[in-house]
C-alpha cells in the first residue's frame, strides 16, 4: 500500500514543483518587481525545492530508477545551495536570476524524464499543479502583480481540465468495456476534485476579491488530489 501511495504521489509532486519553479523563475525574469518583492519571491523558492525533496523520497518508495533519483537529488542540492547562499545577504537583496538557471534547467530535463513516464497528460499535469503552487507561493510573497491573480486560476483551471480530457480520450482509445466500466467511479472522482479545485480557485476571482493563502491552499490540495487519481488512472490504462 505504501509503495502505491508513493508511486501516485510521485509524478504529481515532482512535476507541480517543476512547473511552479518554471513560474516563478519567469516572475523573476520579466516581472516588475521591487527588491522586496524579488527577495520574498526569491526565498519561496525553497517550496519548491521542499516539494521536489519529499517526491524524490517518495520516489524511492515507488522504487523509480536510481539514475532518475540521482539527477533529481542533484538538482535539488544545486538549488538549495544557491537559496543557502542567497540567506547570507543582507536585507532586500537577492541573487541574480542566472544564478538559478543551472538547477533550473536540470529541474527541466526531469521534467521531461518524468513526463516521457507518464504520458501525454503530463504536460497538463506539470501545467495545473505549476500554476496553482506557484500563484500559492507568490500570494505568501506578497506580490504586486495583480494580472496574476486573475491569469494563474484562468490558465491553471484549464490545464486541470484538458488534463481530464486527455485522460478520458485515453481510455476510450486504450480500455476494453470492462476496464472502461471499473474506471467509472474514480473518473466521477477526478471531475467532482478538479471542479471543487476549480471553484475554489476561482471564487476570489469572481467576486472580484483579493485572493488569501488559506484559499490558495484549500485549492491547491484538491487541484494536486485530482492530479494523484488521475496518475492513478494512468496505472489502470497501461
Amino acid at each position: 500500500m505504501t509503495d502505491l501511495l508513493a508511486g501516485r504521489l510521485f509524478a504529481p509532486l515532482a512535476l507541480s514543483a517543476i512547473g511552479a519553479l518554471a513560474l516563478l523563475v519567469l516572475v523573476l525574469m520579466k516581472g516588475d518587481l521591487c527588491p522586496g518583492q524579488r527577495r520574498r519571491i526569491s526565498d519561496g523558492l525553497v517550496s519548491v525545492w521542499a516539494v521536489l525533496g519529499l517526491s524524490l523520497m517518495l520516489g524511492v518508495e515507488a522504487k523509480v530508477p536510481s539514475l532518475m533519483l540521482g539527477w533529481g537529488a542533484l538538482t535539488l542540492i544545486m538549488g538549495l545551495a544557491v537559496l543557502v547562499y542567497q540567506a547570507r545577504l543582507a536585507g532586500k537583496r537577492s541573487l541574480s536570476i542566472t544564478w538559478q538557471w543551472p538547477a533550473s534547467l536540470m529541474a527541466a530535463g526531469l521534467a521531461v524524464w518524468i513526463m516521457f513516464r507518464v504520458g501525454p497528460a503530463g504536460l497538463f499535469m506539470l501545467g495545473a499543479g505549476g500554476c496553482v503552487f506557484g500563484h500559492l507561493i507568490m500570494v505568501r510573497a506578497k506580490h504586486r502583480l495583480q494580472a496574476f491573480n486573475v491569469l494563474l486560476p484562468l490558465v491553471g483551471v484549464g490545464f486541470s481540465l484538458l488534463f481530464t480530457l486527455v485522460l478520458v480520450v485515453q481510455a476510450s482509445i486504450q480500455a476494453d468495456a470492462l476496464v472502461i466500466e471499473s474506471l467509472v467511479w474514480p473518473f466521477g472522482q477526478l471531475c467532482g476534485l478538479v471542479l471543487a479545485g476549480a471553484l475554489v480557485w476561482l471564487w476570489p476571482v469572481f467576486r472580484k476579491e483579493a485572493t488569501s493563502p488559506p484559499v490558495l491552499a484549500v485549492a491547491t490540495l484538491l487541484i494536486l488530489g485530482a492530479l494523484t487519481l488521475g496518475q492513478s488512472i494512468i496505472w489502470q490504462l497501461a
